[in-house]
């Protein structure tokens, strides 16, 4: 008997206090994802300046014989202005080629030559398949594969 007592003596939350509450909740559930939601794509948008490709490849010697130099033309083809790290810029079948004469900025719009360091400059055999790799400091890429002539 004091059991039922006890229980007509308890109160529930009104319906109307009940929704109010739901609909809080889930107004601030809203926002937060909206918050998270939009942090990320302002992140990923801000990176959309800098955009890099490599218009050519062109390999120098005799044609038939191995022993060929290479040479990346590249353009920076983003909106705003990228920088390049000579000594971190070029790779070469997954190979960093490390010394290359490259420019260190390059403006909307430029154009580049790049070519191994003299020092390092390696020759790729007619026939053979090579990729070519360039990269920004900022992360941006453009690779391409290439038959050697």
């Amino acid at each position: 008997m004091n059991y039922r007592k006890f229980r007509k003596n308890v109160k529930a939350i009104s319906p109307v206090i009940s929704v109010l509450l739901m609909i809080a909740v889930a107004v601030v559930a809203s926002l937060v994802v909206y918050a998270w939601v939009m942090g990320y794509i302002g992140f990923q948008t801000s990176k959309t300046g800098e955009a890099v490709q490599i218009q050519s490849v062109a390999f120098s010697g005799t044609p038939g014989t191995s022993g060929k130099l290479l040479t990346v033309y590249l353009q920076n083809v983003g909106s705003t202005s990228l920088t390049l790290n000579q000594a971190q810029c070029l790779y070469v079948n997954g190979v960093l080629d490390a010394g290359t004469t490259a420019p260190t900025s390059l403006a909307a719009g430029g154009t580049a030559t790049i070519t191994p360091s003299t020092t390092n400059q390696q020759t790729y055999n007619s026939g053979t398949m090579i990729t070519i790799k360039v990269t920004t400091t900022g992360g941006t890429y453009s690779q391409i594969t290439q038959q050697v002539p």
